[in-house]
């Protein structure tokens, strides 16, 4: 079986690398290549995405820019990716199955299977439509997206959503049949994100993930302003210098620690009491799969994507988004080190028996040879 994945619009295998994900991302691909499925990853990269075939031997790598040169300017490289499917021809032309990474870039996919009459599964890791009506955008952008989404949603032989409200969202929006969707929840390497011995850093929150205003980190520092508390970041984002500027002018103790790599998450983890994420909204988070993989008590908003994850007070505190309602939630848990072992087992069953790897490659093929 040959499976061509197109990468969300823009991404190469150094974008991942550059962003720590890099083994996170494809940690998937090379579990359903060693049960005989050959991949090839077709990114917007140029020749520096060659640097990685030793470090992911079976799978084939096809940069758009190494076959093409890079446009200059964003209309022209748009435009220019509606040639992909033409460039590789001959590749797509012998797939069984196209797969899209995210709904950004899928357009490629869809060309490739009207073109070629190939199978095409949409993958959607959060729901871009979903995002996109809750963000500060353009209507024409809003448009466009939307018609995006419609066109690969009606054209996708099988549609792979990483949430049950990604799925209703879906299905209301687009008239789409519940037949053609699949929900499998974002995977998590148990094996890597895993409890580990370690001293706890006392009164010390974690949160994980970009400096955004999706993410309502201003209501998390007003959460803890005031308190003994300190707040450590992983992650960067266009809010950081206000960020920064928020805290210093209201003496609230945050330490912004960059980004981390995936893989050295797990230790950085297991040293906190809790993680935190107080998110307007949120697809199928795996930030906060990951520390609950990791045995950690959990604090998410309850909002969707959230919701479907946390069972309050069973594997983790689902809280508002209000500054208030947040500052409760971490007082119920901080100093409680017996809830915080409790939850953090509730989070660990959760993760092995909905999201593991194992079961993600398992849940991965029989989507495939249900196509085939």
């Amino acid at each position: 079986m040959n499976l061509i994945l197109f990468f969300t619009y823009g991404v190469s295998l150094r974008t991942w690398d550059e962003k720590g994900l890099l083994d996170r991302e494809v940690l998937l691909y090379q579990k359903i290549a060693k049960d005989g499925v050959r991949v090839t990853f077709v990114t917007y990269g140029d020749e520096g995405d060659y640097a990685y075939k030793d470090r992911l031997p079976d799978i084939e790598i096809l940069p758009f820019y190494a076959f093409t040169r890079r446009p200059s300017f964003r209309i022209l490289t748009f435009l220019h990716s509606l040639l992909l499917p033409f460039i590789i021809r001959n590749k797509v032309k012998n797939a069984d199955i196209l797969k899209t990474n995210q709904l950004s870039g899928s357009w490629a996919a869809v060309i490739g299977k009207l073109l070629y009459r190939k199978k095409l599964i949409v993958r959607c890791g959060y729901e871009w439509y979903k995002f996109v009506t809750k963000e500060a955008v353009s209507l024409p952008r809003k448009l466009a997206v939307f018609f995006a989404e419609w066109l690969a949603y009606r054209t996708a032989d099988r549609i792979i959503l990483s949430s049950h409200g990604d799925r209703e969202f879906v299905l209301s929006k687009f008239r789409i049949k519940n037949s053609k969707i699949t929900v499998n929840y974002n995977f998590i390497d148990t094996g890597l994100f895993k409890p580990i011995t370690s001293d706890i850093k006392k009164d010390h929150l974690l949160y994980i993930g970009r400096l955004s205003r999706q993410k309502n980190l201003f209501s998390l520092f007003d959460a803890i302003k005031g308190s003994a508390w300190t707040l450590d970041i992983i992650g960067d984002g266009e809010l950081e210098a206000e960020l920064t500027g928020y805290a210093r002018a209201n003496n609230i103790r945050v330490n912004f620690l960059g980004r981390v790599a995936n893989n050295k998450l797990p230790e950085i983890i297991n040293q906190y009491p809790l993680v935190i994420l107080p998110s307007c909204y949120e697809g199928n988070p795996k930030v906060l799969l990951e520390a609950m993989s990791c045995g950690c008590a959990v604090i998410g908003a309850d909002v969707d994507g959230i919701r479907e994850i946390i069972k309050n007070n069973v594997n983790g505190v689902l809280c508002g988004t209000n500054a208030e309602s947040i500052k409760g939630a971490i007082e119920g848990i901080i100093n409680d080190k017996e809830l915080q072992e409790r939850l953090g087992r509730g989070a660990r069953l959760f993760v092995e028996e909905n999201c593991s790897i194992e079961a993600a490659v398992k849940r991965e093929l029989s989507v495939y040879k249900g196509l085939t």
